[in-house]
């Protein structure tokens, strides 16, 4: 009987001791290998989902260390669409996300959307089964995910809905699969090829997951579901009137060596002053009445060329649309002033041909705007800050 005691005392005490098994989180850069997804030019699909996923990796593992992560690939190989459902599966993870890059045909097609499995689509009764046990958990996810693509700029909104999707219809987890935007669409590809966009997004989806993880540890997802739903509609993750239509992009258009060297010349050829100067003719009078001379002034000496100097600025970011000086965006910043840029308008704050003083500038700037950078322009037209730094005298 002591024995029995002492052996179920044992048992209770490493039970106790037992450290709780941790979350499991699977996330899934789409494509891979000889599977490169949509592409612009040399920018492939492919390499962009694999960034986002790495950088919100980074970021859970700093901020989330207890969560286990696996990354169905981080490096550019190919995965069948059931390997990536086997790889979390076969961990029992307790969620699965897809990472990827929409395309259309038409070039206006913009904006993000979220899918998770649709219930319809599977004729399985075990099938069925998983897509009951975490279809709640799956929506929620997908509409958190579209409500903080919208909260930070992203203008176009497609909702979170059902789809028949392999690795959410075949993952025995709350499954989504989210499309960050469209490469073949201007302002979306603009966005997702910049080192802002990247991490926007990344940002983005990271927060989703933490609100995520917030409510299914209160296991207030039903609830929290409800609360999306009836604030921002049935089909759609975020109210149209909530979504800002500016989108910070950074644009860097640096011309080249040989374009600064011209636009150079051509500064200095435009201030300098004109050499077809008009000669008034002499006319000669008889010596009789020539009148005794009077003091002449020494002519006036042709005006030096003004100096060319380069203006340093600091870019806040850059919009598709006019704003106005006083716009919130601006976070009060002022003077600024707006270049455009083929179809963006950069906004620039300061004006100095003291380049350092803008450098220090910038440490405070950035503050408010980590992405904020310097630029330089020799009068209208912008140059590289290097190109800018020869021209200094």
């Amino acid at each position: 009987m002591k024995k029995l005691i002492f052996l179920l005392f044992l048992l209770f005490s490493l039970f106790m001791s037992a450290k709780p098994r941790p979350l499991v989180w699977v996330l899934d850069a789409g494509h891979g290998g000889n599977d490169q997804g949509t592409s612009l030019r040399e920018t492939l699909e492919k390499d962009l989902t694999l960034s986002i996923v790495k950088e919100i990796s980074t970021l859970l593992k700093k901020n989330k260390p207890g969560i286990k992560l696996i990354l169905t690939r981080n490096d550019d190989r190919y995965l069948s669409l059931e390997e990536r459902c086997n790889i979390a599966n076969n961990a029992n993870a307790d969620l699965f996300l897809s990472i990827h890059i929409n395309s259309a045909p038409n070039p206006l097609v913009s904006g993000t959307e979220s899918f998770y499995a649709d219930l319809k689509g599977s004729n399985n009764s075990v099938r069925n089964g998983s897509i009951v046990r975490n279809i709640d958990r799956s929506e929620l996810l997908a509409w958190l995910l579209q409500k903080n693509y919208g909260e930070t700029g992203r203008p176009n909104d497609r909702g979170a809905r059902p789809k028949q999707l392999y690795v959410c219809q075949y993952t025995n987890m709350p499954a989504v699969l989210t499309e960050v935007g469209f490469l073949t669409n201007f302002q979306d590809a603009a966005y997702l090829t910049s080192k802002l966009g990247i991490r926007q997004i990344s940002i983005d989806i990271y927060n989703a997951l933490m609100e995520y993880y917030a409510i299914t540890q209160e296991k207030a997802e039903k609830k929290s579901l409800l609360a999306l739903r009836r604030t921002n509609g049935k089909d759609s993750g975020i109210k149209a009137s909530k979504v800002k239509k500016e989108t910070p992009i950074p644009v860097r258009d640096d011309p080249t060596p040989e374009e600064v060297e011209r636009m150079v010349a051509e500064e200095l050829a435009a201030k300098a002053p004109s050499k077809n100067i008009k000669v008034e003719p002499v006319i000669e009078q008889e010596k009789e009445e020539t009148p005794e001379p009077e003091e002449q002034e020494e002519p006036e000496a042709a005006p030096e060329p003004t100096p060319v100097v380069p203006v340093f600025s600091i870019q806040l970011f850059a919009v598709s649309k006019e704003i106005k000086p006083d716009d919130v965006r601006l976070k009060g910043y002022k003077p600024v002033t707006f270049k455009r840029s083929g179809n963006l308008i950069k906004v620039l704050y300061g004006s100095e041909t003291d380049y350092k003083l803008v450098k220090s500038t910038l440490v405070t700037v950035r503050q408010h705007f980590p992405d904020a950078f310097v630029v330089a322009y020799l009068g209208d037209v912008p140059i590289s800050v290097a190109d800018a730094l020869k021209l200094v005298p």
